[in-house]
């Protein structure tokens, strides 16, 4: 994009927001529906990105390789809350006229220490999110190529640069190139599916009442998803592309703006959320009940799931390597936005854009070439903590929306506000049983009900019997299976005698929780 319309997206500290040049298009209703809902497509696949990266990938991984469909329920919900989310951001760009980023700066006003507080929580946001998107850039360069897992990662910074060189020739090449990209993600996973076949029973049971099975193990997993799909980077992102939507300042121009775009952003949300689908179906027939461990099954080793199928570790490739490359654009113009809106730092777009992507893509270096061992608990590790830091994002986008003061007519109505606040409150309460409870990965996890669950076991083998049962029968037949299961140490002459709610690390002879096993 050019430097003047860049500098209109971006703003300052202050929410000013550059009026138009006179060669920019200003948009008011044609009249025609399909010509004005044409004008505001482009955010909306733009954003939708981040709901079909590695990250979530992992997280649909995850899903499927452990509880086959029951968590589908759980990416349903968050994708109904991440539209309305995305719907708000709409409205604080349009109405409030600036970002996120720029909204919380204003606030803060003259306080420095909290407005880098502020760009501080926002930037790790970032950061973090780049780790899945890189690395998964790395994992299709070794499937395909055999490469190390850091050389894929450090040709993602070469790749990427390279695709935000097309910024020149304005947002909407930059978001045809986006909507590209998830084109040849869901070719690729909807043959994938098509290839393993589908328990359409199950699949529709678990999107519609899979909650019914959720036990206190699936806290870990749930709030993944939940991190996985409603990222926090994406409330800066959004409302910061939908800055190069000039609209005419009139009541029903900025009225009908916010209706078209909010319906642009539902389509592709929508859209991904059947990707996602598709790839805890994969999961679900390919991986639950043909390994003891689903839980350390992610991106690195899917692909192993598919050698029988002709061309299938291909196409998983290809997913990966169109989602790690169209989510590291995003997450570079994020970083950017960011940057603009805390901290006003003037900077050419380029140089922006090289100094984003390097502080992003050097833990990724760091981590590939480290563990790349680990690489999948990292990931959901990764998603777990956006779900922490989601609230963060999500707060003050609620409050900005009920300010009369920011959104003048566009303010919430009252009855809104107490939606808007209650659900903040779930947010938060589900990071707070994260934190505390049994199965979410954290303090109270003293548990490891979580590894031992009915991944090793087919639907067809127990068909209704409760998961209690299958777990215990599951925990008799691998302590009885020694062969299989125990690779004696040096100086032991018997198998080790680990408790049945416990998941044992061969090296080690310890109970591991998810965290640990990422630095284990």
């Amino acid at each position: 994009m050019a430097e003047s319309e860049h500098a209109s997206l971006a703003g300052n500290q202050n929410g000013d927001v550059k009026k138009p040049e006179k060669d920019e298009e200003v948009w008011s209703p044609s009249g025609s529906a399909w010509r004005d809902f044409l004008y505001f497509c482009g955010p909306g696949w733009f954003v939708s990105i981040a709901y079909v990266d590695p990250g979530n990938y992992q997280a649909d991984i995850q899903a499927g390789a452990t509880t086959r469909y029951y968590l589908l329920f759980s990416v349903w919900w968050s994708t109904l809350l991440s539209i309305y989310i995305q719907c708000l951001c709409v409205r604080l760009a349009f109405y409030g006229k600036m970002n996120l980023a720029q909204a919380q700066a204003k606030h803060v006003g003259s306080s420095r220490m909290m407005r880098y507080l502020n760009w501080a929580i926002a930037e790790f946001s970032t950061i973090i999110t780049d780790l899945p998107e890189v690395i998964g850039f790395g994992i299709a360069c070794n499937i395909i190529f055999g490469w190390p897992y850091y050389v894929g990662v450090l040709l993602s910074l070469l790749t990427t640069m390279m695709f935000l060189a097309t910024m020149n020739y304005g947002m909407k090449v930059l978001e045809g190139i986006v909507f590209l990209f998830v084109f040849i993600m869901a070719v690729a996973l909807f043959v994938e599916m098509s290839f393993v076949g589908v328990n359409t029973g199950e699949l529709f049971e678990g999107w519609f009442i899979g909650f019914k099975d959720v036990t206190g193990e699936d806290v870990f997993s749930i709030t993944g998803i939940l991190g996985a799909v409603v990222m926090p980077h994406n409330l800066y992102l959004h409302t910061a592309a939908l800055q190069s939507r000039k609209v005419e300042q009139k009541d029903e121009s900025i009225r009908m703006a916010v209706k078209w775009s909010s319906f642009e952003t539902v389509i592709p949300i929508i859209f991904s959320f059947f990707m996602n689908m598709a790839v805890i179906a994969i999961a679900a027939e390919r991986v639950y009940g043909q390994v003891t461990d689903g839980e350390q099954v992610g991106l690195t080793d899917f692909c192993e799931f598919f050698k029988t199928i002709k061309g299938g570790c291909a196409l998983w490739a290809i997913a990966l390597l169109a989602a790690g490359q169209s989510s590291a654009i995003t997450t570079t113009y994020t970083g950017q936005y960011v940057m603009d809106g805390f901290l006003n730092i003037q900077l050419p777009v380029s140089a922006r854009a090289i100094v984003t992507r390097l502080v992003a893509i050097t833990p990724c270096v760091i981590v590939s070439a480290a563990f790349p061992d680990n690489l999948n608990q990292m990931v959901n590790v990764v998603n777990s903590s956006l779900a922490f830091l989601l609230p963060f994002a999500f707060t003050p986008l609620v409050k900005y929306t009920c300010s009369h003061e920011l959104m003048g007519t566009g303010v919430a109505p009252k009855w809104e506000k107490y939606l808007l606040y209650t659900l903040c409150f779930v947010v938060w309460a589900i990071n707070a049983i994260a934190f505390s409870a049994e199965g979410g990965g954290l303090f109270a996890d003293r548990s490891s009900n979580y590894y031992l669950r009915s991944s090793t076991a087919t639907s067809k083998d127990h068909g209704s019997m409760d998961r209690l049962s299958v777990k215990l029968d599951l925990a008799k037949s691998f302590l009885a299976d020694q062969d299989f299961s125990w690779i004696p140490l040096e100086g032991e002459s018997h198998p080790p005698q680990w408790p049945l709610d416990s998941k044992p690390d061969r090296k080690k002879k310890t109970t591991t929780t998810p965290w640990q096993n990422m630095v284990g």
